[in-house]
């Protein structure tokens, strides 16, 4: 089986490899074998070996595509700039055409995987369509206002209209993330949606941690982009709140990293909140292990459903999550976690001092994330991927 994957991140190259952060790309390769997976997508050369990356692919694996930054800057250079769209379409074209046969995969709502993918139908071929995001309120964030909300809302519809395009479609295997983003999916093409979550997280030795109840304080892990609207900034002032009842470890990068830095000082949480910069994968395991809660506070309008949750399940920990996106497909209120209204540091506040007064809890929600642990694994959803592809 080969597969031929859009994934849209930009890929670093040097000497003859292409390397990236953690992209479905990983996850084929251990679906199928690196020599049958071959990626498209944007790249530049660098002089130095990359040294934080899960994603590794041979040139001769490769098709860079034209580059752009986000959904909004694809959008404004096919609009802006002549021809930009155009060759695009040739570029995916080009790599179609080198590939009849294979299946060719696609993570929404990316614009570039929109337009690969329905290229990839136009010519006739099957494609594997991942939604991994709920573009359709992406325009309700606060960093949008005036003009550029009223671009968003019309940007949202236009991408749904796509999307809807893809879904039902004949060739395409719709892969959600999420309940959200499968309610959708299931009103264009019930019998071709399918539940799936694309984690890298391989069998954990787990280590025996300190019991919460032996502990002076409750040890929180955030893992995630450095930015406001995931939820960092909220988790600090509820831990500021806490008054030294928590202990908080926040691993990611991103362009708010610094003023989350700068906060954390301000509130003299030098002591009890420390950041750990972005680790790979293999770095993490033991500070899933080192924790009691993995908190995951979004307050976006575009999550589908955060693989966090499943990588802190992986390791038996419960987790707090904002209700955002999808994920309620798996996050049971009271079992395996506590979900709080987005946004709300009031909520979270009050979630973190019900564990920190109630072990019977606490104890309750460990358990529900052991029970969990089978399906947040990356053999489970390579088995369910395989087993979803065989039937076609």
């Amino acid at each position: 089986m080969k597969i031929v994957a859009f994934v849209g991140e930009t890929f670093e190259y040097y000497d003859g490899y292409c390397y990236t952060k953690p992209t479905s790309a990983a996850f084929l390769q251990d679906l199928v074998g690196k020599d049958n997976v071959y990626v498209c997508s944007p790249m530049k050369e660098v002089t130095e070996q990359p040294t934080t990356f899960s994603t590794k692919v041979a040139h001769s694996h490769f098709y860079p595509s034209p580059a752009y930054k986000s959904t909004k800057d694809f959008t404004l250079k096919s609009i802006t700039k002549a021809g930009y769209l155009k060759a695009f379409q040739q570029s995916a074209d080009k790599v179609i055409a080198e590939h009849p046969g294979a299946y060719f995969w696609i993570r929404t709502p990316s614009m570039g995987s929109i337009v690969f993918g329905l290229q990839a139908l136009k010519a006739g071929e099957k494609v594997i369509h991942h939604m991994c995001a709920d573009a359709s309120n992406t325009w309700r964030g606060k960093k949008y206002k005036g003009i550029e909300k009223l671009l968003g809302f019309l940007l949202s519809r236009l991408i749904r209209w796509q999307l809807r395009k893809i879904c039902k479609h004949e060739n395409t295997i719709n892969l959600c993330t999420g309940d959200v983003l499968e309610d959708f999916s299931r009103t264009y093409s019930p019998s071709n949606t399918h539940q799936f979550v694309d984690v890298m997280v391989k069998q954990p030795e787990l280590i025996n941690a300190p019991s919460p109840s032996n502990q002076e304080r409750l040890n929180l892990l955030f893992v995630g982009r450095i930015v406001e609207d995931k939820g960092v900034f909220d988790l600090l002032e509820v831990v500021y709140r806490l008054k030294g009842k928590v202990a908080a470890t926040i691993v990611g990068g991103g362009p708010e990293l610094e003023s989350a830095q700068r906060m954390s000082s301000k509130l003299g949480l030098e002591n009890q909140v420390r950041f750990m910069g972005q680790l790979k994968h293999s770095e993490l395991s033991k500070l899933y292990d080192a924790s009691d809660v993995v908190v995951v506070p979004s307050n976006n309008h575009y999550e589908g459903f955060p693989r966090v949750i499943m990588e802190g399940w992986s390791h038996h920990k419960p987790v707090i999550v904002s209700n955002v996106g999808g994920v309620k497909a798996f996050v049971k209120d009271g079992e395996n976690g506590l979900i709080f209204t987005p946004g709300s540091r009031d909520e979270l506040y009050s979630k973190l001092e019900n564990l920190l007064s109630d072990d019977a809890l606490l104890n309750k929600l460990t358990s529900g994330a052991k029970s969990m642990s089978e399906i947040s694994l990356q053999n489970y959803w390579l088995q369910q991927l395989n087993s979803i592809l065989e039937v076609r």
